[in-house]
């Protein structure tokens, strides 16, 4: 019966799923004028989604796409925008707020295995030896409802970063980013530095635009090469430089090594292309989408050659940007890589003593300590807490009626900063 509902909740998921279309959603601009708008891949019309301005600004260095809660998420002048993806309206708007000290969020992005928004909180520190203002930089999340940032990392992980774009990988749950010289990788349940390796980037120069398949678990962005000329100028009798154009191929990233590969067998464009679009793939079709200012380019993951590039037909607006995309990662919803549990629950397997009756439970579970008990927690098996309930007696009974089959812990701390821990399986 159990493998029966498991694979009716299986096929529901799946066909949830498939009802996402893919359906490619942005910001348009226009003299102040800020709108959500979608865009067809084919044809490259734009049309407009919101009836009246979202903002008189954009900051362009992120956005997400909740394809669960049907709302996209952007940055005005200091404040989240959250819209619904239907009508365009906005939902809510919240002022930005880090309770540590000020900050900015940038480079943002939605994790589909936690439904949270991961990005940079940047701000600034006087060095007291020097003197001189320090970038610092650290991972984190955001409350879109009340702008609150929460920081992961202890420590700051960097003083500042490339704009060219940001990736999440859902499964193994890193955030990735560029410093400029190295492709940083962060360990999104603690904040620290998951990987850092210098780019090699097989002919080119630079690694921009890049964004997680979830197709095929790979980062892919734009590899570019800038061509110079040298230009004579007659009446100074001087010589100066100019960019003639640059090259652009579609390539691939392994983070672990740095290593940038070309996919495209040649230079697919001699123009550039706007970082502040965005850069989105369609797992179905496996293209990767790019704008160039002008049209949208959709090259193929696999030949890295070009299968689309219709003119942007924007009626209603001059720019369109921060492009994002529902179907991508839609059924990354679970983590493969889990978080370890914490060394202090595994410490407090060797103190104290602590029986939990019956266990396997089902509905409701006696626990009785050695010492009068001032809290019990329950915690998942990747460290997260579930429950938490106040005591004042050695032994103490809890519901598990809200919490669902599956294996835990349960913590209990005293008045005297005792602890104990007992593994517990939910039936």
């Amino acid at each position: 019966m159990r493998k029966l509902i498991i694979a009716i909740l299986t096929m529901f998921a799946f066909t949830s799923s498939a009802q996402i279309v893919d359906q490619f959603y942005g910001i348009t601009r226009n003299n102040g004028q800020v709108l959500l708008a979608k865009v067809d891949p084919a044809t490259g019309t734009v049309t407009n989604i919101s009836t009246k301005t979202l903002s008189q600004f954009v900051n362009i260095t992120g956005a997400a796409l909740n394809p669960y809660a049907n709302t996209y998420h952007f940055m005005g002048f200091n404040e989240i925008k959250t819209v619904d993806l239907s009508t365009g309206a906005e939902l809510n708007s919240a002022l930005i707020n880090n309770p540590i000290a000020a900050s900015y969020f940038d480079n943002f992005r939605f994790n589909n295995s936690d439904s949270t928004l991961y990005g940079l909180a940047r701000k600034s520190k006087q060095n007291p030896s020097t003197g001189a203002i320090d970038g610092e930089l650290y991972l984190s999340t955001i409350n879109t409802s009340t702008g609150t940032i929460s920081q992961i990392s202890p420590t700051s992980i960097g003083q500042g970063y490339a704009v060219a774009g940001s990736a999440i990988d859902p499964f193994q749950k890193v955030y990735y980013y560029s410093s400029g010289s190295n492709f940083v990788g962060l360990d999104m349940y603690n904040g620290s530095i998951y990987s850092s390796k210098p780019f090699q980037i097989n002919g080119g120069t630079y690694f921009d635009n890049f964004t997680y398949s979830c197709a095929d678990s790979t980062i892919y962005g734009l590899i570019r090469k800038n061509y110079f000329d040298s230009v004579y100028n007659a009446a100074l009798m001087t010589w100066s430089t100019k960019l003639d154009s640059s090259s652009i191929r579609l390539g691939k990233i392994n983070p672990a090594t740095g290593v940038v590969t070309a996919v495209s067998p040649y230079s697919i464009s001699k123009s550039g292309y706007t970082l502040n679009a965005g850069s989105t793939i369609d797992p179905n079709t496996m293209t990767y989408y790019y704008n160039n200012g002008s049209e949208l380019v959709g090259v193929n993951l696999s030949t890295g050659l070009i299968v689309s590039k219709p003119q942007l037909n924007n009626v209603n607006g001059k720019y369109f940007d921060l492009m994002r995309i529902q179907s991508n990662c839609i059924a990354a919803t679970v983590p493969l890589r889990k978080k370890s549990i914490s060394t202090s629950i595994k410490d407090d397997f060797k103190q104290n003593k602590l029986n939990i009756y019956p266990n396997p439970a089902n509905d409701r579970v006696n626990i009785s300590s050695s010492f009068k008990i001032k809290k019990v927690e329950i915690f998942n098996m990747i460290g997260a807490k579930i429950s938490e309930q106040t005591s004042d007696a050695n032994e103490v009974e809890i519901s598990l009626s809200n919490i669902n089959v599956g294996a835990y812990f349960v913590r209990c701390t005293g008045y005297n900063n005792e602890n104990a821990t007992q593994k517990l399986l939910k039936l």
